[in-house]
């Protein structure tokens, strides 16, 4: 059974055959392989937030795309590129144990990510939000490959992941300046994004601890990554 935080829309269009996600899950139909029994409890924990995380990006990246008469198609290729990675997410989720705690864990997310678009004042905002949510995703996927489980199916489908997130980083941020030019300049959020899910995050620690990742220097480098004007925006994008 798949585990969904948000029910998914009609796909834009037909996820690319050709997509290296989907050539890995042809190749490793068990991501779970060569994963010892702890090391399948501590991802049966993180796998959720993650896929929560894809989902809302396939809602975000859809609604932008259906609403914009000029429907720039870009939007719709990371749309299909995050519904791959809810898929393949899903199939890991599925070969792993059944966490206990699912449904408080979910409903953590949900709430995490309803924070994020409720605090965002317009659509070119929430785009620019994104991004640095997506920047976010990077580390943590980065963090996940490179743990003890490093060279398997499972490190690779979060390598693969990532660098599709890195490119959705900057197209996030380049639509957010074709929404607003001036998105650079206006003041942060009420709500901090990076602390915000540092605090998601510190609910899985011992998760994260399984697989031999330093969560201090994890947690530390997230919230580093938040701006902290508009100077500093501008030059770090």
């Amino acid at each position: 059974m798949n585990q969904r935080c948000f029910p998914l829309p009609e796909a834009s269009i037909t996820e690319p055959e050709n997509h290296p996600v989907r050539h890995w899950l042809e190749r490793h139909p068990d991501l779970s392989v060569g994963l010892s029994e702890l090391q399948q409890t501590a991802l049966a924990r993180l796998v959720p937030l993650l896929l929560c995380g894809e989902q809302s990006a396939i809602h975000v990246f859809h609604t932008e795309y259906s609403r914009r008469e000029d429907s720039q198609f870009y939007l719709a290729q990371i749309e299909a590129d995050e519904r791959l990675h809810e898929i393949a997410l899903q199939r890991l989720l599925q070969q792993l144990p059944e966490y206990e705690k699912l449904h408080r864990l979910k409903r953590q997310a949900q709430l995490f990510y309803a924070r994020i678009q409720q605090a965002s004042d317009s659509v070119a905002r929430h785009f620019y939000t994104i991004s640095q949510l997506d920047a976010c995703v990077c580390v943590l996927m980065n963090a996940v490959a490179n743990s003890s489980i490093k060279g398997t199916p499972a490190a690779g489908l979060f390598s693969l992941i990532k660098r599709d997130e890195a490119r959705h980083v900057s197209i996030a941020r380049r639509h957010a300046v074709r929404l607003q030019k001036d998105i650079y300049e206006q003041p942060p959020l009420d709500f901090s994004i990076h602390q915000g899910l540092v605090s998601l995050l510190q609910q899985q620690t011992e998760a994260f601890e399984m697989l031999n990742i330093d969560t201090d220097a994890l947690f530390q480098r997230l919230i580093q990554m938040a701006p902290v004007s508009g100077s500093a925006i501008k030059g770090a994008a």
